[in-house]
């Protein structure tokens, strides 16, 4: 009896450690089991990920905590990932716990939390059972069956890592707040074009963006970050766009983090991070700018405030005040510049000086002016805050002499425009009753009583039968000047000489550029698409073939028409 309880035991100790082991493989990082918990003042305020880069927790923010996901770097850590970004940070007493519930809750001194609830719009159907923090940064909650029931790659924040995806319906990127308390958005819409935006008022606005792609392939594209730092743009079959290719030669004792990011000022950048490990203890972290999305950071829409203008060239960029204005914060140009006229100036006076200064190469975007609409109604009332809501009496005052002299003129004025313009009206008319009288006259004496029979035989349009044709064509035996069957179809061809770098072939002996008729054979292929979300705009189309905008390689009419 002994022995068997001893077997028993010893088969469950077994079934334990296979379990826990599968787990392990299966999670690819270190396994948190139910019952841990994390606290911002205890030992344990994190969770590592088996290479010790990445870890998730608890970590300063202002006077308070924050939770979320970091890379640590030198001199301080990366945050990549944030928990409840628009509440952020939480007090010293609060602690978080993968309770025996499977449930990810966050204690605090209000109250228990459900921390999912805080950070997903819908909450797994199903309890967790295990977590872990993986060596790629993503942190996951999984089932009994290990499948995936929350990870932190579902829900970026502002940064997307190697093995990431950001695509159509995704979370959208929101930067963090800048000094001046602006916010910008990174989003991919429903046509599959990746567009940076200003958020105003909390919504998008395409008056508002700044930065596009410009790319029209559907609802299908995806953005993918791998881990060798290949940033492209792919649907379900193939690469459409590649953005940024810079892979390092590996070594043992290097590891490369790739991370991109919707930074503050609101361009859209790739990093990679360098971990040299030496052979020491110390880990050595460099960081480098592998690509961005704008070079000028003044094409940032809002990036300086109101009455103010952006100057600079590139990252070394600054805000200055129109004249007559002053900074609000000397130390925070970013907010803006106030008026520094005095109000009370007006009523002393009927002059008032004042500057008319031209401003030389400024540009002010593409919505420089807005019409704010009202109704009537918010008129009337405004009307009766000012008047306090007593009766307006409505004179029509006398009209002075100096106006009806000018009302005379203007209709002297209008009467001789009109006058000229039903003369040349009359004139072109009258032009061209002869001009048609002219060419009834060619065409009569071009008629066949009076042309010359051979000549009409020779000229007049006729019918062949099939025995004239095949004797005309030698028994149908000429063969028709097409070198390959794809020629037939002219689109296919023209994308064929495309690919193959041969457009050549379609000047033949002419001297024309060879980047002028690349665009233009681009621009065409972009035109003829089956599919009308895939055609550019007009106003695309102008500014491609000014080449003002790039032009990415459109696909093969082939699997287009199919």
């Amino acid at each position: 009896m002994g022995s068997i309880s001893v077997l028993f035991l010893l088969s469950m100790c077994l079934l334990a450690f296979d379990v826990k082991a599968q787990l392990q493989r299966n999670h690819s990082g270190n396994v948190i089991p139910l019952g841990s918990w994390l606290s911002p003042i205890a030992n344990r305020t994190s969770w590592l990920s088996p290479s010790g880069l990445f870890a998730f927790g608890f970590y300063p923010q202002g006077k308070g905590f924050a939770i979320g996901i970091w890379l640590h770097t030198q001199p301080n850590n990366t945050i990549v990932w944030t928990a409840n970004p628009d509440n952020l940070t939480v007090s010293s007493n609060t602690t978080l716990n993968l309770t025996s519930d499977g449930i990810l809750l966050l204690r605090t001194e209000k109250g228990e939390e459900n921390f999912m609830n805080g950070s997903l719009e819908v909450i797994p159907a199903v309890s967790a059972v295990s977590a872990s923090m993986h060596n790629s940064g993503n942190f996951v909650l999984y089932d009994n069956f290990s499948t995936v029931i929350w990870q932190s790659f579902d829900n970026p924040t502002d940064t997307i890592l190697g093995g990431q995806n950001f695509s159509y319906g995704s979370a959208d990127l929101v930067s963090r707040s800048d000094h001046s308390g602006r916010r910008y958005h990174l989003t991919m819409d429903s046509k599959g074009n990746l567009v940076s935006y200003l958020a105003v008022n909390g919504t998008d606005d395409s008056e508002n963006a700044y930065w596009s792609l410009d790319t029209f392939y559907g609802s299908s594209v995806i953005l993918r970050l791998n881990q060798r730092g290949l940033l492209r743009l792919t649907n379900e079959s193939s690469t459409l766009i590649i953005l940024v290719n810079n892979s390092y030669p590996g070594k043992k004792e290097t590891s490369i983090i790739y991370r991109a990011i919707l930074d503050s000022d609101g361009i859209f950048k790739l990093y990679s991070h360098h971990f040299d490990f030496g052979g020491n203890t110390n880990t050595i972290s460099k960081v480098s700018l592998e690509w961005s999305s704008l070079r000028d950071q003044c094409e940032v829409k809002g990036f300086c405030g109101f009455n103010s203008y952006c100057i600079g060239i590139g990252s070394k960029a600054e805000c200055q005040c129109y004249s007559g204005f002053h900074f609000m914060n000397p130390k925070n140009k970013l907010l803006g510049c106030y008026s520094n006229f005095n109000e009370d100036g007006c009523s002393k006076g009927p002059m008032i000086p004042y500057d008319i200064i031209a401003l030389r190469n400024i540009s002010w975007g593409d919505f420089p002016y807005s019409v704010i609409l009202t109704k009537q109604e918010n008129c009337y009332n405004m009307v009766e805050v000012i008047w306090r809501n007593a009766k307006i009496s409505y004179h029509q005052p006398p009209i002075p002499e100096i106006l009806m002299e000018s009302k005379k003129m203007m209709i002297l004025i209008l009467s001789l425009t009109l006058g000229s313009i039903a003369l040349m009206c009359s004139v072109i008319a009258i032009s061209c009753f002869f001009m048609y009288r002219h060419q009834v006259h060619r065409y009569r004496k071009l008629s066949p009583e009076n042309v010359n029979v051979e000549i009409a035989e020779n000229f007049t349009l006729r019918s062949f039968s099939y025995n004239e044709l095949e004797n005309a064509t030698d028994g149908h035996s000429i063969e028709v000047n097409v070198l390959a069957a794809d020629e037939i179809l002219i689109s296919n061809w023209v994308y064929n000489c495309l690919v193959a770098g041969q457009l050549d072939k379609l000047v033949e002996d002419e001297n024309v550029d060879v980047k002028t008729l690349e665009r233009m054979v681009k621009v065409g292929l972009w035109c003829i698409q089956d599919d009308p979300a895939l055609r550019p705009p007009m106003k695309n189309v102008i500014l491609m073939l000014e080449g003002t905008m790039s032009i990415a390689i459109p696909p093969s009419p082939a699997i287009s028409h199919s």
